[in-house]
């Protein structure tokens, strides 16, 4: 019998058991696993010689021959949409709110646009979709309720400007001069604006306060239409007071007892920031051209007028 081929090993051996020791063979890898590692080497020295790679003293970094960088990429990317995009967006610039709506294919790029700038900056308050949030008093702005109107010159104005709505609080404990009682009198009159059912006797009493000492009226109106659509002791109020309608059975805060009644009670205060360039208080500005877009786009959620 031919002698077995002897196999090498690392010369690593373990004890022998019942004449059976353990061996660590040295076996070569396989030729097309190591040529594989070895261009995997090249590849890599390739690429750091071509593009940016290491880091060096400074905070810079190794630039690459080819001169290229994400960055650049970017810039040049925007460069080439921006030039696509000047002919509609000189047109916008050039048309008012009324004509763009005239002209389908250039109301729908405005609102492709708006809805983008409105993704960025309005959707952390108002919603994704624009339905608002009642547990930070963000309106919803896909209805017809609106606080300080819903064409497309008053949307502009308040996103160009913002609003500042303050509702003072009326509970003598909290600076204000009507006691417990007196408060849920006007609680009960409120609820009983939009058709809610509540104690007659403490609503009649509230609607005395309101139109009274309260002076709720001054602001909501006789009638309790808030200042767009109402009026006081015959008189037009002034839309920019901001406060909303209390009939239409639609909330800023909430609409049930235990909210409306917190709401007399310690007031409530509500800040839109302003978006013009110009103005303080927003750490990102709009142009007249985005505030225009997204003003577009707004007024297409459902609740323009």
């Amino acid at each position: 019998m031919a002698d077995e081929k002897e196999i090498g090993t690392t010369g690593h051996q373990w004890d022998d058991e019942e004449g059976y020791p353990l061996k660590e063979y040295n076996n070569p890898l396989p030729k097309w696993w190591l040529y594989s590692y070895y261009a995997t080497i090249v590849y890599a020295v390739v690429y750091w010689i071509l593009y940016p790679a290491w880091p060096i003293p400074g905070g810079e970094y190794t630039k690459g021959v080819l001169g290229w960088s994400q960055h650049k990429q970017l810039e040049e990317e925007l460069a080439v949409s921006n030039a696509a995009k000047k002919p509609f967006n000189d047109k916008l610039a050039a048309l008012s709110t009324d004509e763009i709506a005239k002209d389908s294919q250039l109301l729908q790029y405005a609102v492709s646009a708006g809805k983008a700038i409105f993704g960025d900056n309005c959707a952390p308050c108002h919603g994704g979709s624009g339905v608002g949030a009642k547990a930070g008093g963000f309106p919803a702005l896909v209805d017809d309720d609106w606080l300080y109107g819903g064409t497309f010159e008053q949307i502009s104005e308040t996103i160009r400007g913002g609003r500042a709505g303050q509702m003072p609080a009326h509970l003598d404990s909290a600076e204000g001069s009507f006691t417990a009682a007196q408060v849920e009198d006007l609680t009960q009159y409120t609820l009983s604006l939009s058709g809610s059912s509540t104690d007659a006797g403490a609503a009649g009493r509230g609607d005395a306060l309101y139109r009274g000492d309260a002076g709720c009226n001054n602001c909501h109106g006789d009638s309790g239409k808030g200042s767009l659509l109402g009026s006081a002791n015959g008189e037009k109020l002034d839309e920019s007071i901001g406060a909303p309608n209390l009939t239409d059975g639609i909330w800023l805060y909430g609409g049930d007892a235990k909210t409306v009644k917190h709401s007399i009670a310690y007031g409530r205060k509500g800040v839109m920031p302003a978006w013009e360039a110009d103005s303080e208080g927003s750490n990102r500005k709009l142009s007249e051209l985005e505030i225009k877009q997204l003003a577009i786009y707004v007024h297409t959620l459902g609740g323009g007028k």
